[in-house]
């Protein structure tokens, strides 16, 4: 949800004249995700969002249907002279306008406005500035009702996951084990049974296929689950709805009674950078310090670099969480491998903490989710593994 005086607060404090959403063709998911529809118009479409007074849309008479039922003031527009004077006249004499930019490219989820577009503002004399901050505390906040789902989700994910585990243990015990697929599918049909959404498919990996990021078990050629074996759950769920928030979580489990050292040492690492990080976000809460995405990355990539595994941690810390349908948010990521994330961590937004050791023989990924709540500061929504299940 689109909070349109947050938006303008923010564009005052932060000497911001105007914000500028530019489309071409659905090319700009930011817009999309304000105005709270998903089109493909077929010509250009400008959001225009000044910091007073209400927002003007400025589509193509071809397009009007695209938007027919956006309640939004509609400047309509048929050449590209008519349009540029159009989009002129909306922005007025400001200075400063934000845009779906980021330096360089730097970061990628927040840079759709094109270089021509950028190149045309600069020459009327505009500074451009990056919307990334702009957009999170005005559209990818978590207000109450968000939270609230989120936490229920946590609360019916967690039992699946103990669920899962449960099955596992039982199949070992009447030595009828389970396949990866197997128990993929019982979380699906967990999900189904307890009227939850997912996006994409339940990490189910066993022993070397834990070591492989992007391994999904298929129905032939799936692992069995077996006495000594380790296994690695990831999955993610939501109750339907536009503000309804994911769980995600990851947890690692050992069939067997007495845990290999070798797999105690390296969680222990992935548990030590996973704290880590949180302890990195409360402290600069509690001394009124903001950090930025990559700062706390290096936290956990620290940490794990320096007990000799950096070459085996292959994604970023985290991921943003936000409401809507997408599992990985639009606002700021833990990361500084895959992107440098300047977006700040600011107040009512959320993000996993990941980090993750993959070696070949087995990878270890522990996985949280934290809210920063605007009164009580990080806070930890989902249940924290300490200690490796014993699936026995």
């Amino acid at each position: 949800m689109f909070d349109l005086d947050t938006a303008q607060r923010f564009m005052q404090a932060e000497g911001i004249d105007a914000w500028l959403l530019v489309d071409y063709r659905g090319s700009n998911p930011l817009l999309w995700h304000i105005l709270g529809v998903v089109r493909n118009p077929t010509r250009r479409a400008f959001l225009v969002v000044p910091r007073s007074g209400p927002p003007v849309l400025l589509i193509h008479t071809v397009d009007q249907f695209f938007f027919h039922d956006v309640e939004l003031d509609k400047r309509i527009y048929r050449g590209w002279v008519e349009m540029r004077a159009m989009l002129r006249e909306l922005l007025g004499p400001g200075q400063r306008l934000a845009l779906e930019y980021s330096e360089e490219g730097g970061v990628p989820t927040v840079s759709w406005a094109d270089a021509g577009t950028v190149e045309l503002l600069r020459s009327w004399g505009y500074a451009i500035a990056s919307s990334a901050d702009l957009f999170q505390v005005s559209a990818a906040a978590w207000d109450d009702f968000a939270i609230e789902s989120h936490k229920r989700a946590c609360v019916v994910v967690a039992g699946i996951k103990d669920a899962a585990f449960d099955r596992v243990k039982t199949a070992i015990r009447v030595n009828k084990p389970l396949t990866e697929f197997e128990l993929q599918q019982f979380i699906f049909s967990e999900f189904d049974r307890l009227g939850l959404e997912t996006e994409g498919q339940p990490v189910v990996q066993v022993n070397g296929h834990s070591g492989i990021v992007s391994y999904e078990p298929k129905p032939e050629g799936s692992a069995l689950i077996g006495a000594g074996d380790w296994l690695l759950i990831d999955f993610w769920a939501r109750y339907p709805g536009e503000r309804n928030v994911y769980s995600d979580i990851a947890w690692g489990a050992y069939a067997g009674a007495t845990i290999p050292p070798r797999l105690q040492e390296i969680f222990d690492i992935v548990r030590r950078a996973r704290d880590a990080a949180l302890q990195a976000i409360e402290k600069a809460w509690q001394s009124g310090e903001v950090l930025e995405g990559w700062q706390v990355d290096d936290v956990a990539r620290g940490l794990i670099a320096a007990a000799g595994y950096g070459d085996n941690f292959h994604h970023r810390t985290g991921h943003s969480m936000g409401p809507g349908k997408r599992l990985h948010g639009l606002g700021v990521n833990l990361d500084n491998l895959e992107t440098h994330d300047t977006r700040r961590i600011l107040p009512r937004t959320g993000f996993s903490i990941e980090p993750g050791i993959y070696l070949p023989e087995f990878g270890v990924r522990l996985e949280i989710n934290v809210f920063l709540d605007p009164a009580e500061g990080p806070t930890v929504t989902t249940p924290i593994q300490d200690e490796i299940v014993r699936v026995v």
